[in-house]
């Protein structure tokens, strides 16, 4: 249920590249989500979204604002535990049918949030896309 496994990863160059390229944004400062809806001919059930990773995420802190390493790692782990408490709900609100959704959370501010702030940010964006899709 709260679970943010492999098939939940958004790995792929190719769809990372074409999410930054032809993608949308959110933003709730200092959380912006990149994401982009597209449409999946090879699924073949539709309710099962964890499986056949329909929905992938990605988190990401940009080196220019965080210089060190640790910063950027603590800032991405905190912004993957805030997604992976927020999923469940996310996917109850959602009905994708047979699309693929991306979603990409970059964190844009210097000054690095509390843990329960980064995750009411996070569930404000993804509210904010809910309504958006539908």
């Amino acid at each position: 249920m709260f679970t943010y496994q492999k098939q939940d990863k958004l790995k792929s160059r190719k769809q990372t590249q074409h999410l930054f390229s032809k993608g949308q944004s959110i933003h709730a400062f200092p959380i912006k989500l990149i994401y982009n809806l597209e449409a999946s001919p090879f699924i073949a059930n539709p309710d099962s979204l964890d499986q056949l990773g329909i929905l992938q995420a990605g988190v990401g802190a940009p080196s220019r604002i965080f210089r060190k390493a640790v910063q950027r790692n603590r800032v991405k782990r905190l912004l993957r535990e805030a997604y992976r408490l927020a999923k469940p709900n996310f996917i109850e609100q959602l009905s994708l049918g047979s699309k693929r959704l991306n979603l990409f959370f970059l964190y844009t501010d210097a000054l690095v949030l509390t843990q329960s702030e980064i995750q009411a940010k996070v569930n404000e964006v993804l509210t904010a896309l809910v309504k958006k899709i539908k």
